[in-house]
């Protein structure tokens, strides 16, 4: 069972279950705990080998971690849900919204990693010959200052080089070797998918990585809606958690009668994307 933190607002409030990325765990959502909880009752969840799991596996997929939040829900007698994910957790929701849907109310992402460009596909390659010759530490903070290299990244990307020195060599490589099977996950997702799950995007407009795979997605889905944060990286739930906080609770707080949200600011580095990833593919 992986281990969970729940803080209660009231029997008559919807729930909200937090998923957090690689690396982290519950304490990277600090920043939304105490407008959330106002809100909803919540749920924080360490995933396997992150936080307070101290259980792990010998070997991960999607599915599997998406099974293992169900279980949490099933164990706190949750029937129905909203689910809030950041990162890789962003793609934990969506296999949970392949093997449960019905559990699914609506769902926020935040600097959801749908899809690797070249330059993480290079990086993938390159560290799969590498993490076994040199300390995990010095992979991660690699990828994290390329993910997130700008001065105002700083703040989240040490939150977690700092949260994921406590995840260990040994189970790196194992979530490193999952990373590497998001491809083909999506190839599924999008072939087993109804997109008939209200979802909501909100990404950072530098958050040059994942950006473009996350405006085509959107496009792609007819019940999701967007809101792209200017001068905003990859974790935008700590880099700019003022506006992802208002943001998403407003999404959340209009449910059933979710709004379709569409927000990319004109001067917005999303502007600058190549229009084909603002095509229908």
């Amino acid at each position: 069972m992986l281990h969970y933190e729940t803080h209660l607002c009231g029997q008559d409030k919807d729930w909200v279950i937090f998923v957090h990325g690689l690396g982290g765990n519950s304490n990277i959502w600090y920043k939304q705990t105490e407008e959330y909880k106002k809100h909803f009752n919540i749920i924080f969840v360490d995933l396997f080998g992150h936080g307070g799991t101290e259980e792990s596996l010998d070997a991960y997929t999607f599915e599997t971690l998406a099974k293992g939040v169900v279980d949490v829900l099933d164990h706190a007698k949750i029937d129905t849900a909203h689910f809030v994910g950041i990162s890789l957790g962003s793609i934990i929701i969506d296999a949970i919204s392949l093997i449960a849907p019905e559990r699914i109310k609506s769902i926020v992402l935040g600097g959801a990693a749908l899809d690797y460009d070249f330059r993480a596909k290079f990086l993938l390659r390159s560290g799969a010959i590498l993490k076994r010759l040199v300390p995990y530490m010095w992979l991660y903070r690699l990828f994290a200052f390329i993910m997130m290299p700008r001065k105002n990244h700083a703040t989240s990307r040490n939150v977690f080089i700092r949260e994921a020195k406590k995840l260990g060599g040994k189970e790196f490589r194992k979530w490193y070797k999952l990373m590497g099977t998001l491809l083909s996950f999506y190839q599924s997702y999008r072939l087993r998918s109804a997109n008939t799950i209200p979802k909501l995007y909100i990404s950072g407009d530098e958050d040059h990585l994942f950006l473009p795979f996350v405006i085509r997605n959107y496009l792609r889905e007819r019940f999701s809606s967007i809101h792209i944060i200017e001068k905003c990286g990859h974790v935008c739930n700590i880099e700019r958690h003022g506006e992802f906080n208002r943001i998403s609770l407003y999404y959340l707080n209009s449910y059933p009668n979710l709004p379709m949200l569409k927000n990319v600011p004109e001067k917005s580095a999303a502007r600058k994307i190549p229009q084909e990833h603002w095509a229908l593919q």
